[in-house]
């Protein structure tokens, strides 16, 4: 059972999908909408994320479907360590306001993506079951 001071890297985090940098609003949404998925990592290094939250702000701002994602995407997403614990991980993620959160291996490299609702799930999971008074 995961609690929290579980370290992130020992759970079982997203995959993100990767998109190239050069692809358009309208390719992203495309691939994140086949991929039942709310984020994409735009080009491999350094990792930038881009979110439905960042395509909906492009297309309030009047941006192109044809406009390239690096417009939006975030160049310096918040990120994590695999050696993160479950609950500090959760605080970072409250504390900027983020749904996704990127995990990195102590070399830097992408372990995956913690959502805020798997995160949720699993502080869930860690509660203490409540009981039903008896009758």
């Amino acid at each position: 059972m995961t609690d929290v001071d579980t370290m992130i890297g020992e759970i079982s985090l997203d995959k993100p999908i990767r998109v190239p940098g050069g692809a358009t609003l309208r390719e992203v949404a495309g691939t994140m909408e086949d991929a039942h998925t709310t984020c994409a990592l735009v080009g491999v290094s350094p990792p930038r994320l881009v979110t439905d939250h960042d395509l909906a702000g492009a297309v309030a701002a009047g941006l192109g479907a044809d406009a390239p994602v690096e417009q939006v995407a975030t160049k310096s997403p918040v990120w994590a360590t695999t050696s993160t614990t479950l609950r500090d991980a959760v605080a970072m993620m409250v504390n900027h306001g983020i749904r996704h959160l990127l995990v990195l291996t102590p070399r830097g490299e992408v372990q995956g993506l913690l959502s805020l609702t798997t995160a949720t799930k699993l502080l869930l999971d860690a509660m203490v079951p409540i009981r039903a008074p008896k009758p």
